[in-house]
């Protein structure tokens, strides 16, 4: 029973495998026909208190170039169809420099939009189809009392409380992937530096990420990017979507009348 069962399998994923190159055999499977993008946002709170922690008083201020990447500033999540193997310690942060207790902060939330992209080729069928998730802690503030400045073990970042809210943990995963026969897709993340939108005495960090899509085919390869922004209060901005919402509503610029314009 097993033999047959076998090579059930085998007839059934050798017939999967001559559909597949049957299929290709038509100039249309290997051009676009269409590229869709969806999103779903969701948000959840780490703590049991559904709104942000009062501004704390006091405090140490925090310059703007104080404000560092805690991960990575760029790295692969799907390389030829496949995951990347070190996604697992593949984030980026913006969290006050490195001297200070991670335990202190508290109050984080987490935000995750998921995209679905894909490619529907000339034959109309979904040729590429990966799910993946953008996701990020932010709101984390120091809401540990402060320690006597005479406290002689303590460092300067442990005896005042770090002000702001901050971001971590920013990372790109896959969720499933549905890539067909003679396809090939790729998405790497590439961070920028990270940057101070509040001010002195109230932090804000906020970091950009470009994500780059690398589809290739037998005879063609093409790209394209989509680009995020996040902040330390949950702000999540899908840059190119609003770039080209804004680039579509310019109006067409009516032809000058050349008949009218005089020249000395």
């Amino acid at each position: 029973m097993k033999n047959i069962l076998l090579a059930a399998t085998v007839l059934v994923s050798s017939s999967s495998f001559l559909s597949a190159q049957g299929a290709a055999t038509d100039e249309n499977y290997f051009k676009t026909g269409n590229v869709t993008v969806t999103a779903e946002e969701t948000v959840r709170d780490l703590t049991d208190k559904d709104i942000f922690p009062a501004p704390l008083g006091g405090g140490e201020k925090v310059a703007a170039a104080a404000i560092v990447n805690g991960g990575v500033q760029a790295w692969n999540v799907i390389n030829s169809g496949a995951p990347d193997a070190n996604l697992s310690s593949s984030y980026a942060s913006a969290i006050p420099g490195f001297s200070f207790n991670w335990a202190n902060f508290s109050g984080w939330k987490k935000k995750e939009v998921v995209y679905t992209y894909t490619i529907t080729n000339l034959m109309q069928v979904d040729v590429i189809k990966v799910k993946y998730a953008v996701s990020f802690f932010y709101n984390g503030q120091n809401l540990a009392p402060a320690r006597e400045a005479t406290d002689p073990i303590s460092s300067l970042a442990q005896r005042n409380q770090i002000k702001g809210h901050y971001i971590t943990n920013f990372t790109v995963r896959p969720l499933t992937m549905n890539i067909k026969w003679g396809w090939k897709f790729s998405l790497n993340v590439r961070m920028s530096d990270p940057m101070n939108i509040g001010n002195a005495d109230n932090p804000v960090a906020y970091l950009q990420s470009d994500l780059n899509y690398i589809v290739s085919t037998p005879f063609s390869t093409n790209g394209s990017m989509q680009t995020f922004g996040v902040d330390g209060l949950g702000n999540f901005k899908d840059l190119t979507s609003r770039d080209e919402k804004m680039t579509k509503s310019i109006p067409a610029i009516e032809p000058v009348d050349g008949s009218t314009v005089a020249f000395n």
